[in-house]
């Protein structure tokens, strides 16, 4: 078995064997008269993670950023401190740091910007980079969340026959630029059910790349992440890496698996009338239909329905008048941009409208979204990989 995240305990070596691992290990930098602490540094020096599609950060902030959810959500195992936000955590920092983004909607990297996320971020198209032979940085890990719309069970299911659905090509066209080590692609699970069986086009794409390929049905819900949102995790290790994986299923997430349900998320907000949280006070005031996406409450004691990037303002309501969730004297809304944003687990104090006038603008990005929660424990799965593989 492949064992948890660590940061490597190297104080009891000598600095000669110090120089020794950085060697074998491909380090460059060890020279030049460098104490053993600096050497120490060098060898625990955070894998690197090329992100593209980065939207405004999900998958990067489980991967390097300060991820935060409710105790609820998590095994013991994942938790560092208390968050200063009643009954929610602060999960232990992974040993990644993130070396370039890239996306088109200016609102992602805008709300990545706000909170310290954002990381080379280039709003740009990818196509259009790879096209002028942009060079991108080194890296042992690429990830991303090519865009899913058209092999979404919402949507109209084009798949290979948009320009859209073809971006995954980008993607394969930067891991062969790049050649990490393990990439990951995060995609719905409509991939799995599209005519012509497009899953396997992909993974022979990312094979002749030269990857070992595979992938997993995730269902955050049973993940701690208190929503049903399916998604495809297809993960890939370099070839020249494989045989030092002791696992045929190497893939495999299994960390985690655990109940949590929206009430969690929700008990410590006030309402939006008297929130002194600017994004708890923003809500869509689209009225409600008689039937279409969008019409029913959230549950309190369930899981929250998928949060949608394409809503045009009918995101799920937070209430209904006569609805189950027992809170008399509360008027009938909508899930307000923090309420949306907590379903998907990013952190509860996070920036999500501009700084200067309330708005909506976040709504479309946390739709778009990996949940943190989802991106951290992959991240925990992809170090397992890493240290597992190193020289």
């Amino acid at each position: 078995m492949m064992g948890s995240p660590v940061i490597m305990d190297y104080s009891t070596k000598s600095r000669a064997e110090l120089i020794d691992l950085c060697k074998q290990r491909g380090i460059s930098g060890y020279g030049g008269g460098k104490s053993k602490s600096e050497l120490i540094k060098l060898l625990n020096r955070p894998y690197r993670v090329l992100s593209l599609f980065s939207g405004m950060g999900g998958m990067d902030v489980g991967f390097a950023e300060q991820v935060v959810v409710h105790k609820n959500s998590v095994v013991e195992e994942f938790i560092h401190t208390p968050s200063t936000t009643p009954d929610f955590v602060n999960l232990k920092r992974l040993p990644f740091e993130v070396v370039f983004q890239n996306d088109i909607l200016p609102a992602a990297k805008t709300i990545a910007e706000l909170n310290g996320w954002a990381h080379n971020y280039h709003l740009m198209d990818i196509r259009d980079m790879l096209k002028e032979n942009f060079a991108f940085p080194a890296a042992e890990v690429v990830t991303g969340g090519f865009p899913c719309q058209d092999f979404s069970h919402a949507g109209k299911r084009a798949g290979f026959d948009s320009s859209r659905g073809t971006l995954y090509q980008s993607f394969v066209d930067v891991v062969k630029r790049v050649m990490p080590i393990v990439f990951v692609a995060e995609n719905v699970h409509g991939l799995l059910t599209m005519p012509e069986d497009p899953i396997q086009q992909i993974i022979g794409d990312f094979s002749d790349a030269g990857y070992d390929v595979k992938y997993q049905l995730i269902k955050c819900e049973e993940y701690g992440i208190p929503q049903t949102r399916w998604r495809v995790i297809i993960m890939g290790v370099r070839i020249d890496k494989l045989d030092k994986l002791d696992e045929e299923e190497w893939n495999i997430i299994d960390e985690n698996q655990r109940s949590c349900y929206v009430r969690s998320y929700f008990q410590h907000l006030q309402e939006p009338a008297i929130s002194d949280d600017p994004a708890q006070t923003v809500y869509s005031k689209a009225a409600r239909l008689e039937k279409g996406q969008g019409q029913k409450e959230v549950g309190l004691d369930e899981y929250g329905p998928t949060m949608r990037a394409e809503h045009h303002g009918n995101i799920e309501f937070r209430r209904v008048d006569g609805g189950n969730n027992n809170e008399p004297g509360l008027g009938e809304r909508r899930l307000t941009v923090r309420e949306a944003a907590l379903i998907q687990t990013f952190p509860p104090s996070c920036v999500l409208t501009s700084p200067t006038r309330a708005n909506s603008m976040a709504y479309k990005p946390i739709g778009n979204a990996v949940p943190p929660l989802l991106g951290y424990i992959i991240a925990r799965k992809v170090h397992q990989i890493l240290e597992a593989v190193k020289d």
